[in-house]
Parts: structure tokens; sequence; C-alpha cells
């Protein structure tokens, strides 16, 4: 801290000196308007129904700027959630399909594949930015190397609470991890908005909260103790005659079972509760060094997670799958030129983020990026019908295991239009829900659809599984 404020004095001097030396009458320079700062929060594992749970993100992002209720995610689960992030591709083009060690899976094959040379990092930093990540990394990220990209990392291990800064490893063993990255972030913050000319920055704040088993502050414990669960009618859902044969295997719920959730579901809450204070903390920050008002803030989660809905659920949260619960996510934003208070129902991607903040940063896009920029859609520059009507959430390989057993859930390709979501599995299975009409997806009519629809939706639905840059972005507009 004594080297931060030295550094201050002696740019404020430096200042003083300058003015000095100018002629009466003139006024010193005025620096250069700066691009847009980013922050960037994502939770993990947060189903979309308790973004409103949030005060500070709602009075502050949500209610401040724009909230996108038909958001989604390309691939329903963690590692291949934040390599499409990250790189703005397809998880069937960044080839991280898992979590695990296994093929396909987690970090191991992102660097492998190269990736993390060409990351929304290393456009940036290109681009004059001081980059940032503070929290979660990747599945199988072990605190051992920081990334190309990023100029300050407070990367966790994702086996345990070492956290590595400067080059060494500290833990955290014992400490509420949040609270941990809040005063990260913060620290960051101070240094990254003390004078206006400094260069402009990009800070990812990646929290654990509130992935089950959630962990929550022990301020927060006495919080929402008479707190019920109140599930959607998909929860324990009683004919699964219409679902594909994973779904059918699945028992109902027990009594036990429903109290599980009812608790963790008040966890969620507690965990949530600190990363909600947390946000407010940063934008209390931005706002005391008058750098909010030029700074874009996104709030997300890497993926949804099922709590009973279709009978799925999981003491590690239950994704994997293209239903809403897994594959919808709360997305909000504020920044400059963001209108307060609207809704955007246009269809947005995960994929979408690398390129926004390049398009914000001035940075170059690589042509092998699938996603498109949200900028347009931010600033009201963008009609419906030069948007994307379609997107793709994949699980292109089978396997991997939650809980110690096998996830019974095949592999799928999934057409998720304004209307539909289209499933076609390995299996021969399909499922087809009109959401418009079936919220909750409790009757597929895929047995019942006219054959034109759904041959025309199978037909888009394979071309998108084989898209690559811009054929992506034609694939998602359609004819």
């Amino acid at each position: 801290m004594m080297k931060v404020q030295a550094w201050r004095i002696l740019k404020v001097s430096a200042l003083m000196f300058v003015a000095a030396l100018l002629p009466l009458g003139c006024a010193a320079p005025t620096p250069v308007t700066r691009k847009p700062d980013i922050v960037f929060v994502m939770t993990d594992d947060m189903p979309e129904r308790l973004l409103h749970r949030m005060p500070e993100v709602h009075k502050r992002i949500v209610a401040r700027g724009l909230r996108f209720p038909n958001a989604y995610i390309s691939e329903s689960v963690c590692a291949p959630s934040r390599a499409s992030i990250l790189t703005g591709m397809y998880p069937h083009n960044t080839g991280v399909w898992m979590n695990g060690a296994e093929s396909h899976g987690g970090l191991k094959v992102f660097r492998e594949e190269g990736l993390e040379e060409h990351t929304v990092a290393t456009w940036l930093e290109n681009s004059g930015y001081r980059t940032g990540l503070i929290g979660k990394y990747m599945n199988g990220y072990h605190a051992s190397y920081v990334p190309p990209g990023w100029a300050y990392w407070a990367g966790r291990d994702t086996a345990g609470s070492g956290i590595i800064e400067n080059g060494y490893v500290r833990d955290y063993s014992g400490q509420f991890m949040t609270d941990v990255f809040k005063d990260k972030a913060l620290a960051f913050l101070d240094q990254a908005t003390d004078q206006a000319w400094d260069p402009p920055f990009a800070l990812f704040v990646c929290t654990n909260a509130p992935h089950l088993p959630p962990e929550y502050a022990a301020r927060h414990a006495d919080l929402y103790k008479d707190e019920v669960l109140n599930p959607p009618p998909s929860f324990d859902e009683a004919d699964v005659s219409d679902k594909p044969q994973w779904i059918r295997e699945l028992p109902r719920l027990s009594d036990e079972d429903r109290l599980m959730l009812s608790k963790w579901h008040r966890t969620q809450l507690r965990s949530l509760r600190a990363v909600d204070e947390m946000v407010g903390a940063i934008l209390d920050l931005l706002q005391q060094r008058g750098v909010l008002g030029n700074t874009y803030v996104v709030f997300t989660t890497d993926n949804g997670t099922h709590m009973g809905e279709h009978r799925w659920w999981g003491e590690k949260g239950a994704k994997h799958t293209a239903y809403e619960e897994a594959a919808g996510v709360p997305l909000a934003v504020r920044g400059p030129g963001v209108p307060a208070g609207e809704v955007r129902s246009q269809l947005v991607l995960n994929n979408d983020f690398a390129p926004t903040f390049a398009d914000i940063a001035g940075a170059h896009v690589p042509k092998e990026v699938d996603g498109r920029s949200l900028l347009p859609l931010m600033e009201g520059k963008a009609s419906g019908e030069r948007w994307r009507t379609a997107l793709l959430n994949e699980r292109p390989l089978a396997g991997g295991y939650q809980e110690g057993r096998l996830i019974p859930i095949p592999a799928y390709h999934a057409l998720i239009t304004n209307r539909y979501t289209y499933v076609e599995y390995e299996t021969g299975e399909r499922e087809l829900y009109n959401r418009q009409e079936d919220p909750y997806q409790l009757e597929s009519i895929h047995k019942t659809a006219d054959p034109a629809l759904l041959q025309a939706l199978h037909a888009r639905l394979m071309t998108l599984k084989a898209c690559a840059g811009k054929s992506c972005e034609a694939a998602e507009n359609g004819p």
C-alpha cells in the first residue's frame, strides 16, 4: 500500500511540475480519452432464476442496463463453457468437450490445442489493455503457471485453496474464497483506476459460488432459514414417457431428496449473497474513481444446473443437458451507451463474450471465432432481421463421471431457436419442445410434429454442428 501511495504522490508532483512550466493562460494537457474498461463477473453453476435474488446486481446492473432473457451456453458444463468464453468458439471447434483430464477434457486439451495463446486475454493485451483474472480459471488448473495474456493473475487451484500470485502459490485454506476474490479485485481496480491516462483494464472475476455444495460466509449463516425451494412444474416430473431413456430411468425424488434440495437452495442463496456484496463493492470503487460511466460491467454464469427438474440432480451439480435449467443462463450488462432497464430478447451465446470484448477494445478478432459481438445489441443498433435465429448446444462426447458414477447422458446436438428446442441423441432418440407453449419442456412433440418442420430443424442442426468461423454466423442466421 505504501508503494501505491508513493506512486500517486510522484504522479501528482510530476503534474504540478509540468503545469508550472506552462505559459500563463495555458491549460494543462488533457489526457486522451481512453477506451472503455471491462469488468466481467462470472459465477459457477448458477440457476438463472436466482438472478433476481441478488439485490446489488439487480439494482445496479439489471435496472441500470440490459437483461438478456434468451442467453444460452454452447455446452452445459464448466470447462467446455469456459473454453468457449475465452475463445469465442463452439466446443466442437475447441475440442474441449468434458471437464476432466480424459480425452477432450478440461485444461489439458485446451493447452494441447494451443488455445491459451489465442484467447480474449491475448487479444486485449495486444490492444493495450491491462488484463486480470481472479478466481476459477478452468477445470484441471493447479496454480502452477500463469497463462499468456494476463498481466495480473490470481487463479485458484481447482483441486484446493491455492492461488498463484506473482509467481508464488499462497494457500487460503480456512478462508472464504469469495471474500478473498473481492479483496483481490478491489486491489486490482484500486491501481488500475489510479489515473485517467493509465491503460484501460479488463478484469475477469470468476467465483466458485454457488457451485454445489455451496460455501458461504459465516456472517450469512442465519439468512434464508425459512426459504422454500418453490420449484417449477418440471420438478420431479411425473410423466417422462416422452423423454429419452436416460431420463426415464431416473427415479422419482424421495422426501429426503426434496429436503436436501431445499437445503442446497438456501445455501446457494447464502453463497450468492457474498457475490452480490462483491459486485456492489466493485461498482462503488468504480463510481468513486469516476470511471463507472466508461466501464462495461457484465454479469453471468458458466452454465446452469438442474435442481430436480426432469428428475435430474446431484451433489456436485447436474448439468450436461439442453434443457433450460442447464443451457439457459442469466446475463445482464451495463456500460457506456447501454440503455437502462431494457430487455433484449435476441438469442445470445457464451461464444459472444470474447468478440464483444474485442469489439469494445478495438482488438482484432481471429477468423476462427464462431461468436459475434453483442455491442450492436447493447447499443440498440442491431435489428432482429440481422441477428441469429438459432444456436447450437452440444455434448459431442458421452461419458464422464459425477460423484463417482458415469454420467448417464448420451452425446447429443441440440438446435435452439426463438421458438423450439430440438435435440438429436447419438442413440437415435429425439426431443422437440415448443418453448413458447411449453416453457418448462414437459411434453416433447417430436412424434406428432409436422414432418416438414422436423426435416427443416434437422437440416439446420446438421449445418450448425459442422460450422466454423463465419459459416457459424451464416448457419445461425438461417436462410
